[in-house]
């Protein structure tokens, strides 16, 4: 039988003051690479322009709530739905689809972080 021995290196520890995460704040979330960081920050957006289609919304239902209403003119209110139907695909279902994927995906298949 034979003795052999098995060197293990050991771990690289990073420099200290170094640190990619050692920021605070506002600069911190804009900066990170953390996958649930950016999971929410994408699912915060989608909520802000659901707000924004809400309200785009409700002005077309204050339109339409009595016949021939002049609270906008038929170019604003054509604008208006448009804005809203783009608002709530580009702006609030693909980003809110895509922040579910970030936060949940890495977490699914056991990855630490995105890069």
């Amino acid at each position: 039988m034979a003795n052999t021995t098995v060197l293990v290196p050991e771990p690289a520890r990073p420099l200290p003051g170094l640190s990619i995460n050692s920021s605070q704040g506002l600069l911190q979330w804009i900066s990170s690479v953390d996958h649930k960081q950016l999971g929410i920050m994408y699912l915060w957006m989608a909520l802000l322009f659901l707000l924004i289609g809400g309200l785009e919304i409700l002005l077309v239902r204050v339109q339409l709530a009595v016949p021939r209403n002049t609270f906008l003119s038929p170019e604003a209110y054509n604008q208006l739905f448009t804005m809203h139907g783009t608002t709530m695909i580009f702006f609030v279902a693909m980003p809110a689809l895509f922040g579910f994927g970030i936060y949940f995906v890495p977490l699914m298949i056991g990855a630490n972080e995105m890069a």
